[in-house]
Formats: C-alpha cells, structure tokens, sequence
C-alpha cells in the first residue's frame, strides 16, 4: 500500500492532499555535538553562501534553517520535546526512535515556502508530509515559514501532531477530522478561541454540517463545507476528549473506520444516537470549555517567555 498526503495549517483552513516534496540538499561542512537534557543535537554548517545555514541533526529530526548556533539548538531540541510530548499524550509510548527521521525546512520568506510547496500555499504558515509504503512511514517531512506570525508556537506543534498520528494511522489513514480536531488542540487557548468565534459565526448562519456527514469526510472538505470544516472537528474532539481520554478518542476514530462511528459512539462513550451527540456537541460549542483543552507548549510552562523571544528575535536569512 502506498500512500502520501500533505497537511497545511493556516487561519483560513487550507486543507489539501499533494505529492511528495523533494528535499533540497546541501554539502555539510564542520559540526558541533551538543548534548542537553532533552536531546543530543549535532549542529553542522552547511555550504550555502549566505554562511549562516545550519543543519541540526538529533534522534528524531533533521532540521534545516538559517540563524545563530544557539537558537538553532534551541528549536531542534524544542522540536524532540514536542514530540515526546504529544506521543505520550495521544500514542501512550515515545520510546522509538523515528525511522527514517523528520526533516524539517524552516522557510525564510513566503516565496522560498511556495517555491516549494507550489501555488496556493501562501496562505498557510505550515506543511506536514507523510508518505506511507507498505504499511509503515517511509517519508516524514514539516515546512515551515519564519515570516508568519506563530510559526513557531501554533504551526510547528500543529504539523508536528500530524505526523506524529500517523505512526497510529500506517494501513488507513486518520480521518481528515480526527487529524485535524487533534491538531488544533496542539494550539494556544487564544488561537482556539478564534476558532470558536469563527465556528459560531458560522453557526449563526446556518452553515453548518451533521456530524454524521463531518466524520464522514476522509479527505477533507469540499468547498462547501470548507468554512465549518475546523470549528466542528475541533469542538466534536474536544467533547469525546472531556467525555474520555486521548487513548478512548484514538480507538474510537479506528473503530469507525472499521465498524462505523454510530456503533463506536455506542461502544466507546455510550451515546445511542446521533441527535444526542449533537445537541452535546452544540452545548459543548457554546461554552468556553475548549480552550482548557489545549495542549500548546514546545517548552515547559517557566520556558514560555524564551520560546517567545527566540521566535521574535531568529534571524533567518532568505533561502
């Protein structure tokens, strides 16, 4: 079986499938072996003339970027942390080594990023690629733009939540719902509170979907639906997460897959119907209840300040 698919992350809900994208090398000259708490990170310089370009290489990422040394560490080991952190969460286990590693290219400008990613990513801050072959990852890849704002503290975790799912998700891929509710818990409480606002907005005007047709979508939405797309599949994770736990959550998305979500909502949460499910669920968005829900932090809370001057204060050099 064969499979790729790349996610975006923007304010506006950019969702899309693409082919792979082929990674730009570079010869590597001199390197720096650092070993923290966190991760062992090797720092090497590489041949692009700007002079400032590093490659930081640890257990589980290879991460492609212009800047300073020290910040450069900075970001490869707060890339290990939040991976440790939402496989704990959502896979229960973190004790592997990814195989083959995660690349991830820190774009300079919006132009470097879609000459990569190609038209229509302008509009998103972050990419993740997955490509699956015969049952495992054999491709795992984020990019990301150092000009938008909180690329570092919304769309790096986001993506990163993508690709650490699909560890779970190797023979059928995780729903496009389930994929992106999870993901978007990986934010601030301020960004989900803007995805609230937008969803209610959109609830006003009558424009949204049932749930049985949401978790039905497993490629995304069309455009139709795209504008309640992400309010509701974060609202509808964030309720089955305040009924359960994320490992209950995981079983359920597989056990829909395999016998379909109103026997999983049964099984698992016991809710007999959807009717019930969504007046729950329009009770759940009305409240404020989603925003103690997120689990946004690449560092631990005292390291919260430093993670905001390091993404301030990067200096990134055009590609």
């Amino acid at each position: 079986m064969r499979s790729a698919w790349k996610n975006t992350h923007a304010d506006n809900g950019c969702y899309g499938l693409r082919l792979r994208c082929l990674l730009r090398g570079g010869l590597l000259r001199a390197a720096d072996t650092t070993a923290t708490e966190s991760a062992t990170v090797t720092l090497r310089c590489s041949a692009c003339r700007c002079c400032q370009c590093y490659v930081a290489e640890t257990p589980n990422f290879r991460v492609h970027c212009c800047s300073s040394a020290e910040r450069f560490r900075e970001l490869a080991e707060a890339c290990e942390r939040s991976k440790t952190r939402t496989q704990t969460m959502w896979l229960g286990d973190n004790s592997a080594n990814w195989q083959p590693c995660c690349e991830a290219i820190v774009h300079a400008t919006v132009g470097a990023y879609c000459r990569t990613l190609g038209p229509g990513s302008e509009r998103t801050s972050g990419c993740s690629t997955v490509r699956l072959d015969k049952g495992r990852v054999a491709e795992r890849r984020i990019d990301l733009r150092s000009d938008a704002e909180g690329w570092l503290t919304e769309s790096l975790p986001h993506e990163l939540t993508h690709v650490v799912l699909a560890d779970r998700f190797t023979e059928r891929r995780i729903p496009a719902w389930a994929d992106e509710g999870i993901a978007m818990l990986a934010e601030s409480p301020d960004k989900l509170q803007r995805r609230l606002n937008e969803l209610r907005g959109v609830m006003s005007a009558g424009r949204t979907v049932s749930l049985r047709q949401l978790v039905s979508l497993e490629n995304g939405p069309t455009p139709e639906f795209r504008a309640s797309f992400y309010g509701q599949s974060v609202t509808l994770t964030g309720l089955l997460m305040e009924r359960g736990t994320p490992e209950q959550f995981v079983r359920f998305v597989e056990a829909g897959q395999r016998d379909g979500y109103e026997k999983a909502l049964r099984d698992i949460y016991g809710v007999e119907s959807w009717s019930t499910l969504e007046s729950e669920w329009r009770t759940f968005a009305a409240s404020q209840k989603l925003r103690k829900l997120a689990q946004h932090s690449l560092l631990e809370a005292k390291s919260d300040q430093r993670v905001s001057v390091m993404e301030r204060k990067m200096t990134v050099m055009a590609d």
